[in-house]
């Protein structure tokens, strides 16, 4: 992807430093660091809760809606040292731990104190009731969502967003890395990254009035506008084209780079935005 050559130069002419990203955690080119994995199972009854809330530092998250009455975390911990012992050491002294909050289910590591040149690493595969909703973090890692009726916020600085089956409210953040969104059913929706792609496919379920606000500054955008849809279209990219197959009254002057306009009568509102990219909209 085109976006990325630019991310690459721009933080080679920023830092002058190559910097690495091996299993997850983020190293120096020049420092050698052992590793050791071990897994970590636990479960929980969701019964009365509403909300998984999970955050990691370095590492995957996988989270997907099953038919089930509970909570169910395998946690990959992953330590890094100079030597190996300790990097076994640091992974297996590394607890997750399951806490409620109210209506919330915590997931969370336990982790020992680091000296430099030390990391751990954890990453999530977790397995909810199809009707819980999410509130997930990672700063290095990717986040997929699968098959969860219920309101999301994730968030990753460095990693690629995946969501599928989703029907609820969705924020979906990601700094450097792409968005690939398919079967949303949402009446509000966001989603944005400083660099990266976003791709999205709404199913036709979703209501007439859906909001949706999709923004990227160096990538394309790409979305499946549902077919009950009825609203105001307003669509803007600085160094691109942009192509759409809807019937669009436009208002307003027209231009290569800007598009304002509406779909049929109704309340709901696109806004897409790219900086550097093309957008397609269907």
């Amino acid at each position: 992807m085109k976006p990325r050559l630019v991310l690459l130069l721009l933080v080679g002419a920023v830092t002058g430093i190559i910097i690495s990203v091996s299993g997850c955690c983020v190293s120096w080119w020049w420092q050698e660091r052992k590793q050791y994995e071990r897994t970590q199972q636990l479960s929980a009854a969701m019964e009365g809760l509403e909300l998984i809330r999970v955050e990691t530092s370095f590492g995957n998250l996988k989270i997907s809606g099953a038919d089930t009455t509970d909570c169910n975390v395998t946690a990959g911990i992953t330590g890094q040292a100079p030597t190996a012992d300790e990097a076994k050491k640091l992974a297996e002294q590394t607890q997750i731990i399951l806490e409620t909050e109210g209506k919330t289910l915590v997931v969370k590591a336990e982790k020992p104190h680091l000296k430099r040149n030390r990391c751990i690493a954890v990453a999530y595969d977790i397995i909810v009731p199809k009707r819980t909703g999410i509130n997930c973090k990672t700063s290095y890692g990717d986040i997929k969502l699968a098959n969860i009726e219920g309101d999301i916020e994730s968030n990753t600085s460095f990693g690629d967003v995946v969501a599928e089956n989703i029907s609820g409210r969705v924020q979906l953040d990601t700094s450097y890395g792409d968005i690939d969104c398919k079967q949303i059913t949402s009446s509000d929706f966001s989603a944005k990254s400083s660099f990266g792609d976003i791709e999205t496919v709404f199913s036709d379920s979703c209501p007439p009035a859906l909001k949706a606000i999709i923004t990227t500054s160096y990538g394309d955008i790409d979305m499946d506008v549902p077919l009950s849809f009825a609203g105001d279209i307003a669509v803007e990219t600085g160094f691109g084209k942009i192509r759409t197959q809807l019937p669009i009254s436009v208002k307003g002057e027209i231009s290569k780079s800007r598009l304002t306009g509406k779909v049929g009568e109704g309340n709901g509102s696109l806004d897409l935005k790219t900086s550097f990219g093309s957008i397609t909209i269907r």
